[in-house]
């Protein structure tokens, strides 16, 4: 008989920083603490497998204010891996890239590109960097879905359960979970599935676009000093208002910093290092290289 399960596991994991633009609706994108609730088949027994599940993400690059064309370049996720028989087996799955003709999960999806992909219990919390062969170059204001398609698992002794993995640190839109074996034959949100609100999967869009922010307006945005020891002060157009901020490291792991009321963020906490940091406004994002001394 098959069933919803959560697979529990503790594992805290880096992302890396590159040179795409990574959109996510995960409150913090970098650490896996478990395995996503998922449809799976024996429980805790040798002959444990997990089921077909399909997991989906929608992003819509304007919302996260872009302008134009958005380039769709690939997806970052993490995995959970257990090899449940011990015969070490490898597990085929896809990353799937749809448009739809209604909002998500509404619509008919029309699948555009796809990634195929092996895992191992190596891969097992890892993070999973999949990308395109070919850039995917779509509208900024175009609803982009992402499926992560995972298979079956062989039936003993090659057994495993596969899943993506989530952390309770929060989101800001849902995901979604598609599963026919245990009758999730419309993509659902896992807090309607069962009890699981802490269910918050990673799978984010990573790609490349143009910032809603005008670059003469950007270029007059300046801070001082940099590097800085405590005070960093922040400069800006009489017309930009400074809604937030936040400081990424040389890992891409992300921390909110207070700006105050005359434009300066106290760093005096924040360890030396190369930050980048990303000064949200009414006039769209601006990201400053800053160096804490």
């Amino acid at each position: 008989m098959k069933k919803i399960t959560l697979l529990a596991a503790a594992f805290a994991v880096s992302t890396f920083m590159n040179a795409q633009d990574v959109l996510s609706h995960s409150v913090d994108n970098s650490f896996m603490e478990t395995g996503s609730v998922a449809c799976a088949a024996g429980g805790g027994t040798p002959q444990a497998t997990s089921s077909a599940n399909i997991f989906y993400r929608s992003y819509t690059p304007s919302d996260f204010g872009y302008t134009g064309d958005f380039n769709v370049e690939g997806s970052d996720f993490f995995i959970s891996f257990s090899d449940v028989g011990g015969t070490n087996p490898t597990h085929d799955y896809t990353v799937r890239f749809y448009i739809a003709d209604a909002a998500f999960p509404g619509g008919n999806l029309t699948e555009l590109a796809s990634v195929d992909l092996q895992a191992t219990v190596e891969d097992d919390a890892m993070k999973i960097e999949a990308r395109l062969d070919d850039v995917l170059t779509l509208s900024a204001s175009q609803e982009i879905i992402i499926g992560l398609d995972i298979p079956a698992s062989p039936e003993a002794p090659n057994n495993l359960d596969m899943r993506i993995g989530i952390n309770a640190a929060g989101q800001n839109a849902p995901s979604y979970l598609y599963a026919e074996g245990c009758g999730i034959t419309t993509p659902t949100p896992a807090a309607d599935v069962g009890d699981f609100p802490n269910n918050n999967i990673i799978l984010d869009l990573v790609g490349t676009g143009t910032l809603a922010v005008d670059s003469a307006i950007a270029a007059q945005v300046s801070l001082y000093p940099n590097p800085v020891n405590n005070v960093l002060n922040i400069t800006v157009p009489s017309s930009i208002q400074i809604e937030g901020a936040m400081m990424y490291d040389i890992l891409g792991k992300g921390t909110q910093v207070e700006v105050s009321a005359n434009n300066t963020i106290n760093t005096s906490s924040i360890a030396s290092g190369v930050y980048l940091l990303t000064i949200n406004t009414n006039e769209g994002n601006i990201t400053k290289k800053v160096v804490k001394q």
